[in-house]
């Protein structure tokens, strides 16, 4: 065996890691599983969720017993498609199964983040003391993230104090 040149480009040690490592499949499979509305289509992506590859299989949950029916007799095609795309290896069959697929869109998913960002529910002296606290902090980064923690210590200290306690009997 061969020595390689020193020093060698870490592209090319990379390369040789991920395909000794078969990372370089896993990617693929990834990008496949990520790609599943591109390879079927809108139509059959509307009916349809791709759930994980696992060797070399594709498990896909669908909405209907007569969506499962046709998917069954594309599958081959679908496979073909995957071939075709991604090569062989990536996806050697596919597993339908009956569940509820729900689909999120980007305004319903701006809508829970949004949620989640929003302001905190704390009273504003609470939020002032914090701000207080974070003043001698110059560093802006460190500062967002000191006050995300510190927000939410606070919210679950209020949310024990509303909890009940239970006396001992």
């Amino acid at each position: 065996m061969s020595r390689d040149r020193f020093p060698s480009r870490i592209g090319s040690i990379l390369g040789r890691v991920f395909k000794n490592l078969d990372i370089d499949k896993k990617m693929r499979q990834l990008e496949a599983l990520n790609r599943w509305r591109e390879v079927v289509g809108d139509k059959i992506n509307l009916h349809t969720r791709p759930l994980s590859i696992r060797k070399n299989t594709l498990f896909v949950l669908v909405d209907s017993s007569s969506w499962l029916a046709q998917l069954t007799y594309l599958r081959h095609k679908i496979i073909s498609e995957f071939h075709h795309r991604y090569g062989e290896g990536v996806v050697e069959n596919i597993y339908f199964r009956l569940g509820e697929v729900k689909k999120v869109g980007s305004a319903e998913r701006a809508a829970s983040v949004k949620e989640r960002k929003g302001s905190p529910r704390l009273p504003k002296r609470e939020m002032q003391r914090i701000e207080d606290t974070l003043s001698a902090v110059n560093d802006t980064s460190l500062s967002r993230v000191l006050r995300r923690i510190l927000i939410k210590q606070k919210e679950i200290s209020q949310g024990r104090e509303e909890m009940p306690h239970k006396s001992p009997e």
